[in-house]
């Protein structure tokens, strides 16, 4: 078993990986303990783009002035100054369908989301995205 807790307080390791198998609870608890605000997004019932960004903004809590846009969406990744935490963590849930539907979008997304980790490394903070899609996908 992994010790979450000190892997999630490293920024040198923050980046996006797949929801390991001691489950979300783990992540949680671990995101938690080193004050991370955490962020649960269900992907489940989207079946476009369009789709996946406003849920995506609806689920990060992302300013009005989102533009449910990839531009948009990196400057909301690389800012969230609207709420100052030691850490983020985002657990993006049931994303087999849109994975399947839209992958190149779905792709972008997740590309997005490992250069805001790579942003936030340089200001020593941890950012993680944990993805809910099988390795072999």
């Amino acid at each position: 078993m992994n010790d979450y807790t000190t892997i999630l307080a490293n920024p040198e390791l923050a980046g996006v990986f797949e929801i390991p198998e001691e489950g979300i609870d783990a992540i949680i608890a671990a995101a938690e303990a080193n004050q991370h605000v955490v962020y649960r997004v269900d992907l489940r019932a989207v079946r476009s783009r369009d789709q996946m960004l406003q849920t995506v903004g609806e689920g990060l809590e992302l300013p009005t002035w989102f533009g449910s846009n990839f531009d948009a969406l990196m400057d909301c990744l690389c800012d969230f100054s609207w709420v100052p935490a030691s850490g983020y963590t985002i657990i993006m849930e049931n994303c087999h369908n849109i994975h399947s539907i839209a992958y190149p979008d779905f792709n972008m997304m997740i590309d997005l989301f490992a250069e805001a980790a790579n942003a936030w490394r340089e200001q020593d903070k941890p950012f993680w995205c944990f993805v809910d899609l099988p390795s072999n996908v």
